[in-house]
């Protein structure tokens, strides 16, 4: 069975075409997302053609803010792109500076023997779960223009009128009433054509219970997951690098840039994918994993 790779990009032209070099594998379908305002990246794949893997767009695009329901709501809709097109074995969900760092060969070998295992990744530590509590007690409104770019003038209006709103409950002593137990970790994923059609079957509820929760795209997958049989067959969810196979470097960055010099690193990791990357290091990582004859 193919694999599904759902690509949500709006940065690094670069590091986009290097990732698209690796996945390109017969064995393999990409759906990329470009935000609508990313017109360097529209360009710089406008008439990429791939040799092995099908590419598809899904459109039309839109514009993903930072903490903001749209960023579930673009999850959901490559989700959808790819659920459409049939059954896949994994649909992995990167950004458009995640990488793999392992060949295609491994990458399919290391699936073929998970037993139908959902790679999600969780927070557990107090400080993520104090997080949590912040992001899902109160409601947050305007987190569209929650980043001052490239919302300058929306954002300078919106967040007086936030933050009077987030004031207004504290004083109040108001707290979300929620009957459910909620989790948190990384939102790149790679799961299974079962919990796929579970998430796209529970849209409208994840709308719904989501709509003013701040970085909902942290939340609403770990928090589906963990009410649903699919629990049973979390990878982990003690370790969420080695729950979702991402190398996220949260120490060193925010998270850090992985440059050429650390290459030797990410080469011994027996992870699958990694994020992020500067041009020069992705460069390297497609010199080391592809194919000579590619």
């Amino acid at each position: 069975m193919k694999h599904a790779f759902l690509i949500m990009a709006h940065q690094e032209p670069e590091v986009l075409l290097a990732l698209l070099r690796l996945l390109d594998d017969e064995r393999n379908d990409i759906f990329l997302h470009i935000d609508r305002r990313a017109a360097d990246l529209n360009k710089a794949v406008a008439d990429l053609r791939l040799e092995h893997a099908r590419l598809f767009r899904v459109e039309p695009s839109a514009e993903v803010g930072w903490g903001d329901l749209s960023q579930v709501e673009t999850e959901l809709r490559c989700f959808e792109a790819a659920h459409r097109r049939g059954t896949y074995a994994y649909y992995h969900l990167l950004s458009g500076v995640d990488l793999p760092i392992k060949t295609m060969d491994e990458l399919h070998a290391f699936f073929s023997t998970c037993g139908g295992r959902e790679f999600i990744g969780f927070w557990n530590d107090e400080h993520h779960r104090r997080d949590l509590q912040r992001k899902i007690s109160r409601r947050y409104f305007f987190t569209r223009y929650f980043k001052r770019r490239p919302h300058r003038w929306r954002h300078r209006f919106t967040a007086p009128l936030r933050n009077i709103a987030l004031s207004v409950q504290k004083m109040a002593r108001y707290r979300r009433r929620h009957i459910i137990d909620f989790q948190k970790g990384f939102n790149w994923c790679s799961i299974t054509h079962g919990f796929c059609t579970h998430l796209l079957e529970h849209r409208a509820c994840v709308r719904r219970i989501f709509r003013h929760t701040l970085c909902p795209d942290e939340i609403y997958k770990q928090t589906l997951v963990w009410h649903s049989p699919f629990r049973a067959a979390l990878h982990d969810t003690d370790d969420p690098e080695r729950g979702s196979l991402r190398r996220i470097d949260w120490q060193r960055g925010n998270p850090y840039v992985w440059q050429v010099k650390d290459i030797d690193e990410l080469m011994r990791c027996e992870l699958m994918f990694a994020r992020k990357f500067s041009a020069e290091a992705a460069a390297e990582i497609v010199r080391r994993l592809v194919r000579p004859s590619a």
